[in-house]
């Protein structure tokens, strides 16, 4: 899908560098999703919709909370985290809570979403207006100083941060600012079900920078005798085997997608491979499924490595809340997106020009055009029923 099932982000270097692990459904990548959905799982249930290039906050029946007078619209982020959503208007940032009220006003030069009681801003410090990162509590204080050259979120209570602008500086941080891992590493993840992946040799290199594709990396120097693969670690730093990938992504349910050479499988939590790289792309396990691709074909499989929906689909993301959006397409016909069950077999016969997953019950789906009536698009239920209606910009 053009949508990630899973996002890494470092947040730094005077921009935003997204390193994005997607399932596309078409080719290219855009910073901008065609439609709003809430992407990560530690949001809120609280779901964006527009009017007039304005947006608005619904809840899961589709009863208006804030009206539509947000100028932030976009697809990207837009998510209320713990009760606040980070709003940018003409005189800075701002945090409102769920009633639409300005929480506080922050002066930064970017801020981020709350996680784990805490949030990412930075601040441009000394003569040559250098941007550090550190963290604000839910009354816009810094109670951990902006002093990092990069940072993600929290997750399982430790933030992964950048002291200087190389690779070989990562490192992990608690809640207090001090340091759980040492910045000896060349990259990281956040931590999911305890366990990372990171790459510990260094320093290295990304070779594809600016792409939206997984980040590959190399030595920095030339007669280097290490290979800047990825490992999976525990909370302390250390290895939990002594397997390396060419790539990895986050724990899910027990198992990490991970690639060897071009062939993606997954590995568990001991860090052994579980189910041998045999697939073209793998997305993460959700509700016992992983969707994943052979021979240009999406389907899906059960934790033993078994098809359990044949790989059919021109393109499919994970499942959620028992439901999985697919893309098909039919010789010299034009595609469409619908949803599928655990079975494999549609959901509800409507079919739509796009579609993102279910969270929280609810999918935001553009509908088929139907003349002069502009794009629309509406949010609905896990039985296909429109719960709110709305006209996109």
């Amino acid at each position: 899908m053009t949508s990630p099932q899973n996002r890494r982000i470092w947040i730094g270097l005077g921009a935003v560098v997204a390193l994005l692990i997607s399932i596309p459904a078409v080719p290219g990548c855009s910073w901008r999703y065609r439609l709003w959905a809430i992407r990560t799982k530690s949001a809120d249930p609280l779901f964006q919709f527009e009017k007039d290039g304005k947006a608005g906050y619904m809840d899961a029946k589709g009863r208006v909370v804030i009206q539509p007078n947000l100028h932030d619209v976009g697809g990207f982020g837009g998510e209320f985290h713990e009760g606040l959503l980070r709003v940018k208007d003409e005189v800075g940032y701002r945090y409102i809570d769920k009633s639409g009220a300005t929480a506080f006003r922050l002066d930064a030069w970017l801020a981020f979403e709350f996680s784990e009681g805490l949030a990412a801003a930075a601040l441009e410090s000394g003569p040559s207006r250098r941007v550090l990162w550190g963290f604000i509590d839910r009354t816009g204080r810094f109670v951990i100083e902006p002093k990092y050259f990069t940072v993600s979120g929290f997750s399982e209570g430790l933030a992964r941060v950048g002291v200087e602008g190389q690779f070989g500086s990562t490192g992990y941080i608690d809640q207090f600012g001090n340091f759980a891992i040492p910045p000896t590493l060349s990259d990281g993840s956040s931590f999911h079900e305890g366990l990372a992946i990171a790459i510990m040799d260094g320093p290295c290199l990304i070779t594809n920078g600016g792409s939206c594709s997984p980040p590959k990396f190399r030595p920095a120097r030339r007669d280097a005798d290490y290979d800047c693969r990825f490992r999976i670690i525990d909370k302390t730093g250390r290895p939990v085997s002594e397997l390396r990938f060419d790539g990895a992504r986050d724990f899910s349910e027990g198992l990490a997608a991970v690639r060897l050479g071009e062939l993606w499988g997954y590995a568990d939590k001991s860090g052994h491979i579980a189910i041998e790289p045999q697939f073209e792309y793998s997305g993460e396990f959700s509700q016992g499924r992983a969707a994943v691709s052979v021979n240009g074909k999406w389907g899906f499989i059960d934790r033993s490595g078994a098809f359990v929906i044949p790989p059919r689909f021109e393109s499919a993301a994970a499942f959620s809340d028992g439901r999985a959006v697919v893309y098909e397409k039919a010789a010299d016909q034009e595609g469409y997106y619908r949803f599928i069950d655990m079975s494999g077999a549609p959901a509800f016969p409507a079919t739509y020009a796009f579609a993102e997953s279910f969270t929280f019950g609810l999918a935001a789906v553009e509908l088929p055009s139907t003349g002069n009536s502009g794009r629309q698009a509406a949010w609905i239920d896990t039985a296909g029923r429109i719960v709110y209606q709305f006209r996109l910009k």
